[in-house]
């Protein structure tokens, strides 16, 4: 029996059937249908070659699509890639695919699922599903359906098994379901991230300098500035030394109160600003302002 393992990533919008008529004016969280494989496969490229793939794929978005979701599409989103990185092919690509795909779409939502697909002799076919949601700025689970298997079939009609297992037993509601639960927390609390602030021997700063008349520490003043600027005060710190001050959750906003979207980035902009004015309050020296690296869901800085 030959086995063939599948992962599938979803990005996805949901519809005010999830999240109630008071909130989708200002959320409208976005999804996007992405292949992956276990094995080390380029399964985007598999994906661009293979109907089997698209096939697949084309009927995981079907099942949302029926339920009110418009899926952001996977084959658009990989031609800007391209086009942003000057290549033809993804095949052998020497960046992060995944993650150029992942800011390419800028969603939300990560629904990961992982779907194995057994062939006996090429004739009777079964797939294995399982659904996990990832809260796409922390890469933080939001809910995971249980694993389900199809009987064999006598098709090589894959999208079908897939749907089927998904309508079956109302698994793709319960999904959705449990997803709008996690989701709405998101929306109150605001989007999880974690923030790194080091010292190196470049830099001209430390931690624990002082600023200021009340002698205040670098690090007590820019974790004021986070618990300021945190959405609704909420932080966490995780290590506080002379070299390194460290927030393993700080909730930023969704939205800004204009409606636009806000994202890591945008915060990383503000924070790396205002550790640049922090630290320039030092008598005698003037701080540059650090790019802040920002990678799944956590932003680094070295400070100046």
């Amino acid at each position: 029996m030959k086995t063939k393992i599948l992962i599938i990533a979803f990005m996805a919008i949901i519809t005010p059937k999830l999240l109630g008529q008071d909130t989708i004016e200002q959320i409208q969280p976005t999804i996007m249908v992405m292949p992956f494989t276990k094995s080390g496969q380029n399964a985007l490229d598999l994906f661009e070659n293979d109907f089997k793939w698209q096939s697949i794929i084309a009927r995981v978005n079907n099942a949302f699509q029926e339920r009110g979701f418009r899926p952001k599409d996977l084959q658009e989103t990989i031609n800007q890639v391209k086009k942003t990185k000057a290549i033809s092919s993804l095949k052998n690509a020497n960046f992060n695919v995944e993650e150029a795909i992942y800011m390419e779409a800028r969603t939300d939502i990560i629904v990961k699922a992982f779907i194995n697909i057994f062939s006996e002799d090429g004739i009777n076919n079964s797939v294995q599903v399982s659904l996990k949601a990832i809260e796409t700025s922390s890469r933080m689970s939001l809910y995971d359906l249980p694993t389900a298997t199809s009987p064999p079939f006598k098709t090589t009609d894959y999208g079908y098994l897939v749907d089927r297992i998904l309508t079956e037993e109302n698994r793709i509601e319960k999904f959705i379901d449990g997803l709008n639960e996690a989701f709405k927390q998101i929306v109150d609390l605001g989007k999880a991230i974690t923030i790194e602030i080091m010292v190196t021997e470049d830099s001209l700063f430390k931690l624990d300098d002082e600023i200021g008349e009340d002698a205040d520490f670098i690090s007590e003043l820019i974790t004021d500035w986070v618990k300021q600027n945190a959405n609704k005060n909420q932080y966490r710190i995780k290590q506080d030394s002379e070299n390194i001050l460290s927030f393993d959750e700080v909730r930023i906003p969704l939205r800004t109160e204009s409606g636009n979207n806000y994202s890591i980035n945008d915060f990383a902009k503000s924070i790396s600003k205002a550790i640049a004015k922090i630290c320039s309050q030092k008598e005698g020296i003037k701080a540059k302002r650090r790019r802040a690296s920002v990678s799944e869901g956590t932003i680094r800085i070295i400070l100046p």
